[in-house]
């Protein structure tokens, strides 16, 4: 489903109605001091899920059914 936000677009359209998108579905940009370790906390949760997901993905396509990543639950 198409949201509006063009993908790898520069800036917001002028002539856009409704509230403006700031990516990953925020409504606004960041409001307040920026505490850098939550990112990297974010990033490392992020990857891990990524990587399990891709594991998940490869033991699917190559049929093996059997492993522990095609049997982990990814939330």
């Amino acid at each position: 489903m198409y949201n509006g936000v063009d993908i790898g677009g520069g800036g917001f359209n002028p002539f856009a109605a409704g509230a403006k998108s700031y990516g990953g579905g925020r409504p606004m940009p960041t409001i307040g001091s920026v505490d850098p370790s939550g990112y990297a906390q974010r990033d490392l949760m992020a990857n891990a899920r990524r990587n399990a997901i891709l594991q998940r993905l490869k033991a699917g396509m190559s049929g093996d059914y059997a492993s522990a990543a095609w049997n982990r639950s990814v939330v």
